[in-house]
């Protein structure tokens, strides 16, 4: 029986529901890895080269957890899926990098090219997933038009006016993955501050940020972020930003600086960037954002 398994990493938390949708259409059975848990991360730590990043080494710990469920993996081969931006090398070499550190056969995985998001180029690469999977083309049509038009509908709402609020800031790998977000939303919470994230923003308007403040960033999740802090900033009921970044990561060097200078710095809203690791330890995590609220509440922030 063919089961697809998805590993809930790097790409997921931007666009697994796009594809859950495509493949539950389809008829086919899916299994999304269970949540990051630290025997992931050592599990990924382990297999990885010393210079990948952590959320490639916790992406290679889900897709260790599927292999003995599934009989296919869903990784594609991402370069950009907005007209301007370009996505990490990493996205796009990741069905290489999966293939050549567990051996697989390549009929085993299923790596659409996804580049940009027109109608045309995306039905096309779900037809070479159906002929894989031996889907017929009518089945194959509607369940791609069925999940793109879901997909449309998911509008972001901004997030309302009023109330102590914390901007929270990240890739949607880092944001969405509770290993990293759930002791950080937690302690938010016990404080009574609200967390907003970039995914609370429509997506077209932080790129239109982007593309109006922060011109020469090249890389597409990291013109989101930029965009993000742009609009944060210059909310009046933005109290403070957090910056959740994580260690290895390329772009992140760049960009960490990059806002600091450009956006966080200019801007007179307390902000602080943590930097994981697979070696952070929950302690040392609050403690710092225990620190980080303190701050605000003396500078009569909160």
């Amino acid at each position: 029986m063919i089961t697809v398994g998805i590993p809930q990493g790097l790409h997921y938390h931007e666009f697994g529901s796009f594809w859950q949708r495509y493949f539950d259409n389809a008829g086919v059975k899916t299994l999304v890895s269970a949540p990051t848990a630290k025997g992931i991360v050592n599990i990924g730590s382990y297999l990885s080269v010393d210079e990948s990043c952590l959320p490639l080494k916790i992406y290679l710990g889900h897709v260790n957890s599927l292999l003995g469920n599934c009989s296919h993996l869903f990784v594609p081969r991402i370069s950009h899926y907005h007209d301007n931006y370009f996505f990490c090398a990493k996205f796009a070499g990741l069905p290489d990098i999966v293939r050549n550190t567990f051996n697989l056969p390549a009929d085993r995985l299923i790596s659409p090219n996804i580049e940009g998001f027109s109608f045309l180029k995306n039905y096309k690469e779900c037809y070479s997933i159906s002929h894989q999977l031996g889907i017929s083309s009518l089945k194959n049509c509607w369940a791609y038009h069925q999940a793109r038009k879901v997909s449309q509908q998911d509008n972001q709402v901004l997030p309302p006016a009023g109330g102590r609020k914390i901007a929270v800031l990240g890739h949607s790998y880092l944001l969405k993955d509770s290993f990293f977000i759930t002791d950080i939303r937690a302690l938010l919470a016990s404080r009574g501050i609200e967390p907003v994230f970039p995914d609370n923003v429509p997506a077209r308007l932080l790129y239109q940020l982007a593309a109006q403040h922060h011109p020469e960033i090249y890389w597409q999740l990291s013109a989101k972020l930029a965009g993000a802090a742009h609009y944060f900033t210059h909310q009046a009921n933005i109290q403070g930003i957090l910056v959740i970044s994580s260690f290895g990561c390329g772009p992140d060097s760049l960009m960490n600086d990059y806002l600091e200078y450009h956006e966080l710095g200019r801007s007179k809203i307390p902000y602080m960037i943590l930097n994981f690791d697979e070696q952070t330890g929950n302690a040392g995590l609050i403690t710092r954002l225990e620190a980080f609220l303190d701050l605000i509440e003396r500078r009569g922030k909160l």
